[in-house]
């Protein structure tokens, strides 16, 4: 604990690790801001899965406040790792150490986190791979999504283009489970519809209800631009797609 307190005393620079490789900058951006002032984000390149950035905060105090809220933080099921990085390489600048570390800036003009370095022969992420669609589902559903053997998925999946991960293991006896839908703006809507046809099905043949609604998970980043001011984004897309859209508190 001694350690953990002279370290916060000491610096603003700590390290995140474990970040989902798709997730988009922005999300992580907002994210960060809610702990303080970030006056500086750059990706490390590293031989991992999941991506590692070190973030500089305006002051000590939102960095012990980042590392308060942000340790341990689910994000996609990947619970994020900080820790400080000690002074004597934190005062570094980029020109004295950014080359032989193979750091870079991490903020691209758009798009997600970027995987892999460039020596290490990994293809780049491919450009769609940002935020990613996620819905809930009723339980009783999910085997009728994912279909015998995995087939029903896997159709899903090859007519959209799209990566789906059912999180059928998570939050154990809950009424509804996560899917997160990874593709274009395209295909995570015609995924989102043929899940949804499934459901209709489902309910249909099994007599479990007679609407099912597609309850999509939204970042807390994005419901006031979702909203629109005065609601007008959100009435828009109810009339222009004649549906009625509720959002949760």
């Amino acid at each position: 604990f001694s350690l953990l307190s002279s370290s916060s005393n000491r610096t603003r620079k700590l390290q995140i690790r474990n970040i989902p490789p798709h997730l988009q900058w922005e999300v992580l951006d907002g994210l960060l801001a809610q702990c303080g002032t970030v006056e500086n984000c750059e990706q490390v390149n590293t031989d991992s899965e999941t991506a590692v950035v070190n973030v500089t905060y305006a002051s000590r105090e939102h960095a012990r406040q980042a590392i308060q809220k942000l340790n341990g933080y689910l994000l996609e099921n990947n619970a994020l790792r900080v820790s400080y990085i000690p002074d004597e390489t934190s005062d570094m600048d980029g020109t004295q150490r950014g080359t032989e570390n193979g750091r870079r800036p991490g903020y691209g003009p758009r798009g997600g986190l970027r995987g892999g370095s460039p020596s290490s022969g990994m293809p780049p992420k491919p450009p769609h791979a940002d935020i990613p669609v996620r819905l809930l589902v009723p339980t009783q559903y999910v085997g009728a999504i994912i279909g015998k053997e995995g087939a029903t998925i896997r159709n899903i999946t090859k007519q959209t283009q799209s990566k789906i991960d059912v999180h059928r293991k998570e939050n154990a006896g809950a009424a509804e489970k996560p899917i997160s839908i990874h593709s274009t703006p395209e295909g995570c809507s015609a995924a989102c519809r043929m899940i949804l046809e499934i459901m209709h099905q489902e309910a249909k043949d099994t007599k479990t209800a007679d609407e099912v609604p597609l309850k999509i998970l939204a970042h807390n980043n994005f419901v006031g631009r979702l909203i629109g001011k005065e609601g007008r984004n959100l009435k828009k897309v109810e009339q222009d797609t004649d549906t009625k859209i509720t959002i949760s508190p």
